[in-house]
């Protein structure tokens, strides 16, 4: 009896565990569909990652250069009047460009898509006025 209880009570642990919402109330990794996003996606070096979030007319990211500094970066999505600004990701401090995957946004999928990821591009994206994140982790399997 006291084996059958122990298993029992083992099962409803773990069964809570893996119910438990991601950290940034998304639920679901990408953003899993609710108000504010949250969540995690992983990608790889040299593959094309695809970051579900709204659509907005820039995107703002917080991640580590390699010197391992932590920098934030925005990029400006173009809108034909804004060639000069646009389409590249810059260094909020140094209002330099930086190196980074080519990224655009695709309005049919509502998505953020940057291709050939560096291990510099790995971190949390946001929308512009940074309500909406979702973490990029490097994915090492």
């Amino acid at each position: 009896m006291a084996k059958f209880c122990i298993v029992a009570l083992a099962m409803l642990l773990i069964a809570g565990i893996q119910s438990q919402p991601l950290p940034g109330g998304g639920g679901m990794p990408g953003g899993g569909g609710m108000p504010g996003g949250g969540g995690m996606i992983y990608g790889k070096v040299n593959t094309t990652v695809t970051i579900s979030l709204p659509q907005v007319a820039n995107y703002r990211r917080e991640v580590r250069n390699a010197k391992d500094v932590d920098e934030e970066h925005i990029y400006r999505v173009c809108n034909g009047k804004n060639k000069k600004t646009c389409g590249f990701w810059e260094n909020v401090k140094t209002k330099k460009k930086v190196a980074s995957g080519g990224t655009n946004y695709n309005k049919n999928k509502k998505a953020l898509v940057i291709k050939n990821m560096r291990a510099t591009d790995f971190g949390d994206y946001m929308t512009g006025n940074k309500k909406t994140a979702v973490f990029v982790m490097q994915q090492t399997w």
